[in-house]
């Protein structure tokens, strides 16, 4: 049972019933996963991205600011490797956090080189300094397609490696980025832990919280004392992810 009595099916079909829209970009990947949410959702979204990103159909002219275009890769529309390149880049050099990291990803899954070059970069077992709320290239290259290279390095440095991101989850949680989402098993679980319960004291932006207690429960750790801290945000958010995780099962 959800927190206040319900199912976590019952809160979405609450929140639909009273005229919900979604409020942010990690809503609408999840939903992508839940169709008879996106079919309740469908005639009350208008935004292309938004559309694009939760599956839904979209015939409005491909976009040209980065921010869509990003949205729009996530979402599966099939842009070349050298779009992905251009984006990646671009959201690079203008130092869009986000979009960066969404863009590196796309990037990866569409080019072997592009998941080749994150292969080197995090076999070469070397941690550059980071200050705190910056974002290194080496961590892209973990999102990009940790899953797929992690799991093959040496436990001494996953480890290390994981210490070394665990500082961005706090990032991760203001950006509603939902970055770690792909990667997080293929890293030391049992170093997130301290880092994640560190999290729940300070002040968070909505959604953020439930963005760390789906991270939590992704990798076994139960949080029972953050319900009472949830916001509706947080609250529809951890619900829409255990739809989803259930959804595929």
């Amino acid at each position: 049972m959800a927190g206040g009595g319900m199912t976590e099916q019952e809160r979405i079909e609450a929140w639909l019933d009273q005229g919900g829209r979604v409020e942010t970009d990690l809503e609408c990947r999840l939903i992508a996963r839940l169709p008879w949410v996106r079919a309740r959702l469908e005639d009350r979204t208008t935004d292309p991205t938004r559309r694009v990103l939760m599956g839904m159909p979209c015939d409005a002219p491909a976009p040209a600011a980065l921010r869509d275009r990003v949205g729009w890769a996530r979402g599966g529309y099939p842009w070349s490797v050298a779009d992905c390149a251009r984006m990646e880049g671009e959201a690079r050099d203008q130092e869009a956090i986000s979009e960066w990291i969404h863009a590196a990803r796309c990037h990866a899954s569409a080019s072997v080189a592009r998941e080749a070059e994150a292969r080197r970069a995090l076999s070469a077992q070397e941690l550059p300094y980071v200050f705190p709320g910056e974002v290194h290239p080496l961590m892209v290259d973990v999102w990009a397609a940790g899953e797929k290279i992690l799991p093959a390095l040496h436990v001494d440095w996953v480890r290390k490696l994981t210490d070394w991101m665990a500082p961005a989850l706090a990032l991760d949680c203001e950006h509603l980025g939902m970055w770690f989402w792909p990667v997080i098993r293929s890293l030391d679980a049992g170093r997130l832990k301290g880092p994640m319960t560190r999290l729940l004291t300070g002040r968070m932006s909505a959604g953020g919280m439930g963005l760390l207690t789906i991270y939590a429960e992704r990798i076994g750790f139960g949080f029972p004392s953050i319900n009472d801290t949830l916001q509706p945000l947080d609250r529809r958010i951890v619900a829409l992810a255990r739809l989803a995780v259930s959804q595929r099962a």
